[in-house]
């Protein structure tokens, strides 16, 4: 009966992708953080946010910002640094048309102008000590189905504020799933991503490659047939598209091309699945 069912949601799942016959897309949802719970961080540029993504963090501030937070930088912690823009008034001439002629005419105003970037120093989270920050639960109020079969996977399944830059992400490295959102269909992203690094000959390759992120969504189109979560199909066959090169043709020969490995996973995780997980499928 898994069997069956795996099939007949993965040839629906690629007669829509074949005949272009997919259903409307529901609007994307993403977690926002809750009061009292903002970083300086939110704050930062996207470049500067990456530069402390890089350094290993989700969390980095100054020196004088984690004292205030009641922490403080270990001994021989060293810096990272993000990019402050330097700043002054500068009184400008600008043309407008006057409202009550109609007629253009110079005015003068006071403008704040960018007038260089100043190297700022920030550490990260891990390297201070203190008093623990306050954490806001972000957990949706009922798990997603399969939230148990991702425990034995990984050593745990986070959710957190989304910050421009992902929905989701599985790291190996750390053995977990981190979400920016309550939408099923990321968290079977993630989790056909900690699936497929699990049963996958050396494991995933870092970062993102075509035929692992194909796998993955491919994976998460069918757990939504599955598990009746309806609009995600539209989304996931543009990110396939995205991979495969935004041809019909080509995005289609890339999903086939890869379908061994998606059955692989899809038949490993419904193996983990209690029979009532496996029972609650559509």
């Amino acid at each position: 009966m898994k069997k069956e069912r795996l099939r007949e949601a993965l040839e629906k799942l690629l007669s829509m992708f074949e005949s272009g016959n997919l259903p409307p897309a529901v609007a994307r949802t993403m977690i926002r953080r809750q009061a009292g719970d903002e970083r300086p961080s939110d704050r930062w540029s996207l470049g500067n946010r990456l530069l402390m993504y890089l350094a290993g963090t989700e969390d980095a501030r100054g020196f004088k910002q984690w004292e205030e937070a009641g922490r403080h930088v270990k001994k021989g912690a060293k810096a990272f640094y993000i990019l402050a823009p330097c700043t002054k008034k500068k009184t400008v001439r600008e043309r407008e048309i006057d409202s009550d002629t109609g007629e253009e005419r110079e005015v003068e105003r006071e403008r704040t102008v960018i007038t260089g970037f100043r190297c700022v120093p920030v550490f990260r989270y891990e390297d201070t000590e203190g008093e623990p920050l306050p954490e806001a639960d972000y957990a949706p109020p009922e798990p997603p189905p399969l939230f148990d079969v991702a425990r034995k996977f990984v050593g745990d399944v986070r959710y957190r504020p989304f910050v421009g830059r992902y929905y989701g992400y599985f790291d190996p490295a750390r053995g977990e799933i981190v979400l920016s959102t309550h939408d099923a269909h990321t968290f079977f992203h993630e989790l056909a991503h900690a699936v497929h690094h699990q049963v996958k000959a050396g494991g995933l390759k870092p970062g993102q490659h075509a035929d692992q992120e194909i796998v993955a969504e491919v994976v998460a189109a069918a757990l939504c047939e599955l598990y009746g979560f309806q609009g995600y199909i539209w989304h996931g066959w543009q990110y396939v598209k995205a991979y495969a090169g935004q041809d019909d043709r080509k995005a289609l020969k890339a999903v086939m091309g890869v379908l061994a490995d998606v059955e692989k996973v899809l038949d490993v995780i419904l193996e983990a699945a209690t029979p009532e997980e496996r029972g609650c499928a559509a």
